[in-house]
């Protein structure tokens, strides 16, 4: 991958630091997203988190362009605040040494909840008052003066210790921002420092809650909000966006729960985690967890394919119309900013026989020229039969059911009983099934074969490289994840430019890639996409650390496996079920004190692949929770997962993931997890597809995708 200074595929700085929280306005989703409710947000690394309709972070106020001419705060309900976990809380503080700092305490953990809750009120709080001032700056809301210093000297008297951590008093809002900061920098280093004692009696006293609601209250009234007309006299209301919730311990959960729990107006949340361990339930507060009458989740891998495809439409033209030169950007500006690159027309679309014709039309085999010449004669039969199919199949030459006929050819007319090679004396066996095209059934049959036929098919022909492009195949690689969608059309653009020798750092380079109204060459976009692919892999063990390495080679040798899984041409059952690679680990029931050590590395080199983005975990089910605490709760869990599809055209497994289980046992991951092994992770991989479980069809219940659509 080349390093460009210019790529607005690419996020900026500041994205990166905010961990690609996208403000993309949904209005079909606006009323159900406008209440009251917190709502936690959890998804994978990437997926595109949203901040809600009806609010506005006030950072993209000051420094979105695209935002500012779309939207005024006047449109919007809630200023929007948004804090990144890691930026604001010290690793330091646990839970584990409240018992020795306060040995008198009735309940010492309690203590570290009031201690943890101030600092996310304090940070917020000062977030808040920063916010106020910038949107004062660009003339979205109006206070006059003696309004601020009255409204900072009622936070002062109510919280008179505020005054400890600065000179003289504070007058204006962002004097007091200064002097939470200090508070906040304060408490991270004496939690470090072990002197949390000596500072607690200095802290504002309060109940959890209490602080970030007063401050808030004093200043929602106090505004007057500058729209279109006349300014006008509104309460705002604000929104909490807390982000990377994921890094914090289950005490701190717990107690950002609890903080939740007892929020009211004008704050509300938004909780946004990546993967599955964040509890959303547990409160300090006696008999009173978090319900649905107090929060919402909402999982963003949730979301549907047409969702997220439109999802897709909307930030590459969003992104790209606020990149482009203004001439472009006047002369070529659709009704719908939405529509501005058209993916479906910019990308065009590939179904399985068009990749299978492509690589087809490349090779010098009998066998492939005896597969197209039948694949012809089945189509006329197939549209002399059922005039209804013409359409589908055209009229045009290249249009084949080659992956049908590649399927036919290798079925022995059996159940799901397949061949590894076919002959010409097949041929007229697939040319009488002409008929069975009109059974809707059978055609279902067929289309589940698809994906495997291509990868079977380049696998058995020795097709180093499968031609992805098209705008369906990079979505779908996306896996959810809208920066990876980015990213792969980062790819693409910097491919292009090389290929047509153009400069691009230079802006008159993104106008040409983007007012070109033909379809991107197939070739381009497949060595984007391959360029992606590869760099996601690689960008796995950038760090030169023993976790990298481990990581790195955990998802080398499931990346190989689900290969072979997949693709074995010499396996006579590849065909005769859905892609496999969805990996169903099992902890044991009882964890020999030999084996904590090697299972915990084994969880953790997982859960660290979740936390990532390289694995999606499916709902985890059997074992107790409350397990173990050595074993990290671990005992007689389940574990369920498949890699990114992200990493499909790197290892050569379906672009569409996988849809049926492969059960393993926790030992079968511990080669490539024991930071000592030198275990090959190819040939781990090619070891594991002999073991008698990967011949055998898994007995689970899984949420997986349809795959009787055509790609």
């Amino acid at each position: 991958m080349t390093t460009a200074s210019f790529n607005p595929f690419r996020p900026t700085r500041w994205e990166h630091q905010r961990d690609g929280y996208q403000l993309i306005w949904f209005t079909r989703t606006g009323d159900e997203l406008a209440s009251e409710k917190s709502i936690y947000v959890r998804g994978s690394r990437g997926s595109g988190k949203t901040t809600l309709l009806k609010s506005v972070c006030w950072e993209d106020l000051a420094k979105n362009e695209s935002l500012r001419l779309q939207k005024r705060l006047s449109d919007f309900r809630h200023i929007g605040v948004y804090v990144r976990f890691p930026d604001h809380i010290s690793s330091a503080i646990v839970s584990s040494r409240w018992a020795e700092i306060y040995p008198n305490a009735a309940d010492p953990e309690y203590e570290f909840h009031k201690f943890f809750t101030l600092i996310v009120e304090l940070t917020c709080a000062e977030r808040v008052l920063t916010a106020i001032h910038e949107l004062r700056l660009l003339n979205e809301i109006g206070i006059n003066t003696s309004q601020e210093i009255t409204i900072t000297q009622q936070i002062v008297l109510e919280f008179p210790k505020i005054l400890n951590f600065g000179q003289g008093e504070p007058r204006t809002f962002l004097d007091l921002s200064r002097f939470f900061r200090m508070i906040v920098r304060l408490m991270n280093e004496a939690s470090g420092r072990g002197t949390i004692k000596d500072l607690s009696d200095l802290l504002p006293a309060r109940e959890p809650g209490e602080f970030l609601t007063y401050v808030a209250s004093q200043l929602s009234s106090a505004f007057q909000i500058n729209s279109a007309g006349p300014m006008r006299r509104e309460s705002l209301r604000f929104k909490f966006c807390l982000d990377d919730c994921e890094v914090l311990s289950p005490q701190q959960q717990k107690s950002l729960n609890s903080l939740v729990r007892v929020a009211r107006q004008p704050i509300s949340w938004v909780v946004s985690f990546v993967g599955s361990l964040y509890d959303v339930t547990d409160t300090y507060l006696a008999r009173q967890p978090l319900t649905d009458a107090d929060r919402k989740v909402i999982s963003l891998d949730a979301r549907s394919e047409n969702d997220f495809r439109e999802l897709c439409q909307a930030v590459v033209s969003l992104r790209l119309f606020f990149s482009v030169s203004e001439a472009i950007r006047e002369r070529g500006a659709p009704k719908a900013i939405g529509d501005f690159f058209p993916l479906d027309i910019r990308l065009g679309r590939r179904n399985i026989n068009d990749l299978m014709l492509a690589m087809a039309n490349r090779s010098t085999s009998p066998d492939v020229a005896h597969l197209i010449d039948v694949s012809q004669k089945l189509k006329q039969k197939i549209v002399r039969v059922n005039r209804k199919l013409r359409s589908r199949y055209g009229q045009r030459d290249e249009v084949l059911p080659l992956y049908e006929t590649y399927v036919l050819l290798l079925w022995r007319g059996r159940s799901e009983s397949f061949a590894t090679t076919f002959t010409k004396s097949d041929e007229e066996r697939v040319l009488s099934l002409a008929t069975e095209f009109s059974d809707p059934a059978f055609e279902a049959w067929l289309r589940r074969k698809q994906r495997g036929a291509l990868l079977h098919f380049a696998s058995a022909y020795g097709f180093r490289k499968i031609p992805y492009s098209g705008s369906n195949i990079v979505v779908s690689l996306a896996d959810g994840g809208v920066r990876d969608f980015l990213e792969i059309l980062g790819e693409i653009f910097e491919n292009y430019t090389r290929r047509h020798k153009i400069d691009p750092t230079d802006l008159t380079s993104l106008d040409r890639f983007v007012v070109s109204g033909s379809q991107i060459a197939q070739d381009i976009q497949s060595d984007g996409i391959y360029s992606a692919s590869h760099s996601y892999f690689n960008g796995v063990s950038a760090r030169a650390d023993r976790e990298s390495d481990v990581l790195s080679r955990l998802l080398e040798g499931l990346g190989h496996y689900t290969a072979i899984l997949q693709s074995d041409p010499d396996d006579p059952t590849t065909l005769g079920r859905a892609e496999r690679g969805i990996f169903n680990i099992r902890f044991p029931q009882k964890i020999d004190d030999k084996e904590i050590s090697s299972t915990l590395a084994v969880w953790n080199t997982i859960k660290r692949a979740e936390v990532s983005g390289y694995i999606r975990i499916f709902e985890a089910g059997g074992g107790d929770r409350s397990a173990s605490i050595i074993s990290d709760g671990i005992a007689g869990r389940t574990v369920t997962f498949r890699l990114h599809r992200r990493f499909a055209p790197h290892f050569r497994f379906s672009f569409r993931g996988a849809y049926e289980p492969v059960v393993m046992d926790w030992n079968d991951l511990w080669a490539l997890c024991d930071r000592e092994s030198q275990i090959n992770a190819r040939g781990w991989a090619l070891q594991m597809a002999r073991h008698p479980s990967a011949k055998e069809a898994g007995q689970l219940s899984l949420p997986l995708a349809q795959v009787d659509q055509d790609d």
